[in-house]
């Protein structure tokens, strides 16, 4: 194992800043909390790097009419850090994990027992048993979380100051790259040669880009976004073709493209529209987006080009696995920029206008 002396696993207090949801405010709390002591069979992980999403912008939206925002709890669903305490039975029991791991936190809580009827069949992802941590349950905008050992994963190389797995993009790969990696690979089964169209070039766009190209053996990886910025970054990453939604059809024709498949991470009418207009028969259209509160499609359209309409939400525990050894490996390379904690209002705030191109990732001071 690298050393981490120099990262400090010391306590100079015993209280910690966090930022909070409250219901019925629109925006993170800042709050000073006791720094949590982990049960016996969780981690106490001090926070290097955790990740905003969309999501974090509709949590806040919702926080007085939706019931998973309906009580306080510190948000942040994607975080990084230093294990600095191990709960009495993983001191005991586990072989993985000490004073000093680099870890991945896994904000889908699944509850893992035997007779569940989604972990029992694959589906750990969506097992909602437990609230997920930054959904429900105390996350990572706090210098300090706990989480269940069996929701941390090991970062390979245990080394907080490599360039390829720095906390920033630790923290993205537990959503911005696993949510589409578990989508395309999982729930699409994108298979080497097919065409995959993206519409959506942002935090997870530009990761779906590189995981179909690079890793999935796409053949052709179409690009499609309203902001001419977010082309030029899906350009660099690797797409075939980079173009506005109204540029699509004029190029399947021009090329001579079948889309196998569509992935639609804006989640909005009118690109499932879009992606059911253009799929090929047989294709599969993979929704990841949560930017309507509801779609419609046509069965029509559905039943005579016999489209598969698949559905993913986050990753689990291999998946993460997965997307950190392909970050090592440089065949996902997340863009990710870092901003202090105490700025996660602001960055929420400009996350909702649009203004954020790529992935945050907040860092405690």
């Amino acid at each position: 194992m690298i050393a981490t002396a120099d990262i400090d696993v010391t306590f100079s207090s015993e209280t910690m800043v966090a930022y909070r949801i409250v219901p019925g405010l629109t925006e993170p709390q800042r709050t000073i909390l006791p720094i949590p002591t982990p049960g016996p069979d969780e981690v106490l992980v001090k926070v290097l790097a955790s990740g905003v999403c969309h999501s974090d912008v509709h949590l806040l939206d919702w926080s007085a009419t939706r019931p998973f925002s309906q009580a306080t709890h510190t948000l942040g669903h994607e975080g990084a850090g230093i294990v600095v305490r191990l709960g009495e039975r993983v001191a005991q029991e586990t072989q993985t994990l000490s004073i000093g791991t680099y870890v991945a936190v896994l904000t889908t809580n699944a509850c893992e027992q035997p007779e569940c009827s989604r972990c029992s069949r694959g589906f750990a992802n969506v097992c909602f048993a437990r609230p997920m941590l930054g959904i429900g349950a105390d996350g990572s905008w706090a210098e300090y979380v706990v989480a269940r050992a069996s929701t941390v994963v090991p970062v390979p190389g245990n080394n907080p100051k490599s360039e390829r797995l720095s906390p920033s993009v630790v923290a993205a790969a537990t959503d911005a790259v696993m949510t589409p990696w578990h989508g395309l690979k999982r729930a699409a089964r994108v298979r080497a040669g097919q065409t995959v169209l993206i519409f959506g070039c942002g935090g997870l766009g530009i990761n779906a880009i590189q995981i179909a190209k690079n890793v999935l053996g796409a053949g052709a990886v179409i690009a499609c976004d309203i902001r001419e910025e977010s082309l030029t970054i899906a350009r660099s990453l690797g797409a075939d073709y980079a173009i506005p939604p109204s540029a699509l059809k004029a190029l399947l024709e021009e090329k001579g493209l079948a889309v196998d498949v569509a992935v639609d991470l804006v989640g909005k009418q009118v690109t499932l529209d879009a992606a059911m207009d253009v799929v090929r028969t047989g294709g599969v259209i993979l929704l990841l987006g949560l930017g309507d509160d509801a779609v419609s499609v046509n069965p029509l359209a559905v039943t005579t080009k016999q489209l598969t309409i698949s559905g993913s939400f986050g990753g689990d525990f291999q998946d993460l696995e997965e997307c950190l050894r392909a970050i090592d490996e440089g065949k996902v390379v997340p863009e990710v920029e870092n901003r202090p904690l105490d700025e996660c209002a602001q960055v929420i705030k400009d996350l909702a206008a649009g203004r954020i191109r790529t992935r945050i990732a907040l860092v405690p001071q």
